[in-house]
């Protein structure tokens, strides 16, 4: 019934805008009436929704959200169904400074270690060393604010990646909001294959 109601009201129209100065009156369009139901019930289809104001007040949750102090760590809310196994690559990237000089580190589990593209060798303690950080913080289900927005390029920014089992993570944290325990990690990085 629709698309006949829509075919004369556009049939209408074109004639009355193709037929010039010739008033033409249209034919009386039918109204199809609401459908009934029996026993004078209302029809759920048809009647129209409820209209809900938008002048009343409001209703908000009045539950508080605790958001995380910056340059605290959240712990993993389930264990890491692969800690103390090996990791595959540690990257470590630190970037801004006065100076505006970046570090890269990489160690692979094998002790190979790449500093600024020179390549050495570390040792299984230092491997083991590391890998057991990343367990003790957690570090692929940890969680938390390291970094801020408005922060002076001067300060450093350190960006870890972790590869494991087929799983990657990575975590950015700006000085000034790096708990303890990932400052002893990025310690740990920086200094592999320094000389001084």
């Amino acid at each position: 019934m629709f698309r006949q109601l829509f075919l004369i009201i556009t049939c209408a129209v074109l004639l009355t805008a193709c037929g010039g100065n010739n008033t033409a009156t249209p034919a009386p369009i039918a109204q199809q009436s609401a459908p009934t139901t029996s026993a004078g019930a209302t029809n759920a289809d048809t009647t129209p929704s409820e209209i809900v104001s938008t002048q009343s007040p409001r209703e908000y949750s009045t539950e508080e959200v605790q958001l995380p102090q910056p340059g605290t760590i959240i712990p993993p809310a389930t264990q890491d169904p692969d800690a103390g196994k090996l990791f595959d690559s540690v990257a470590l990237n630190r970037s801004g400074g006065i100076t505006g000089k970046e570090l890269n580190v990489e160690i692979k589990n094998d002790g190979t270690l790449i500093r600024d593209g020179a390549t050495s060798k570390a040792t299984t303690d230092q491997v083991k060393q590391i890998s057991d950080a990343l367990d003790q913080i957690g570090f692929f289900g940890m969680q938390g604010i390291f970094q801020a927005p408005g922060t002076s390029a001067d300060m450093y920014t350190y960006r870890i990646t972790v590869q494991r089992n087929g799983s990657g993570k990575t975590i950015t944290a700006q000085e000034g909001f790096i708990p303890p325990q990932l400052a002893d990690l990025i310690q740990m990085l920086s200094h592999l294959g320094s000389t001084s």
